[in-house]
Formats: structure tokens, C-alpha cells, sequence
């Protein structure tokens, strides 16, 4: 298991929650030496997102996490392709952030979901040291 570093939580905490990290939550995670895939299962079972979209269907909550991560709705093709791979049991929805912060980083083509996803980190790190 490695160990997820600052960064890669604050990615998390936008992908499921559209903000920032509080200091007290990503001091708690780090020290706790989570990886990307525990944490990620424990955000989406956080009573913060089940409240706020919980209720929404696989599809919607797809496209909210998109929404969250590049500030734009998912593409028909990759809202099929994770929905899909979800309800077949191939995917769990708590495991798709860390596939699309990915796919962002690493695929040519997602110039414009990297700089989204780029600008969204930068902006929570900076709060939440901010705030700290």
C-alpha cells in the first residue's frame, strides 16, 4: 500500500466533496498513512457525501465527481464507460476518482481535464494553508 500524499488527498477531497480539505481532516489522513483507494472508499462513505449525493443515481454521481474534479458535465462516452463498469461490478464508484484524476494526469487528450484538475488542487492547497 502507498502511502497518498497531501496533493493526492486534496484531489480527493474536490473529486467527493467539490472543496478543499479542512486542516484537521487532512492532518488526521496523513498521519494515518491512508493510500488513494482506502481513503477514497472512506470519503464516499462520509455522511457529507451521502447527504449531498447519496440519493442520485449512478450516472448523476458519476457526473458529479467529473463536475467536482474539471468543472464540466461527463462526456457521453465516459459517463457510459464508468457507469457501465459500476453496475457490472467491475468498478466501485468509491474506486472512479482515483481512475479519472488518472486518466486527467496521464492520457493525451486531457489537456483541458489537467489544467481543471491542476487548478482546483493548487486552489485547495492554498486554502487549507490558508486556514490552517
Amino acid at each position: 500500500m502507498t502511502t497518498a500524499t497531501s496533493t493526492q488527498l486534496q484531489e480527493l477531497y474536490v473529486a467527493y466533496f467539490g472543496r478543499a480539505a479542512d486542516p484537521t481532516g487532512l492532518n488526521y489522513w496523513q498521519e494515518k498513512g491512508t493510500s488513494t483507494a482506502a481513503f477514497a472508499a472512506n470519503m464516499y462513505a462520509q455522511a457529507e457525501f451521502k447527504n449531498e449525493y447519496g440519493s442520485l443515481s449512478i450516472e448523476s454521481q458519476v457526473n458529479q465527481i467529473y463536475k467536482n474534479l474539471f468543472n464540466r458535465q461527463a462526456d457521453v462516452a465516459g459517463l457510459t464507460y464508468w457507469t457501465q463498469e459500476i453496475k457490472l461490478g467491475n468498478l466501485q464508484l468509491a474506486e472512479i476518482a482515483n481512475d479519472l484524476v488518472w486518466a486527467a494526469q496521464n492520457n493525451s487528450g486531457s489537456e483541458s481535464d489537467k489544467t481543471a484538475l491542476s487548478n482546483r488542487t493548487t486552489a485547495a492547497v492554498a486554502y487549507t494553508a490558508k486556514i490552517r
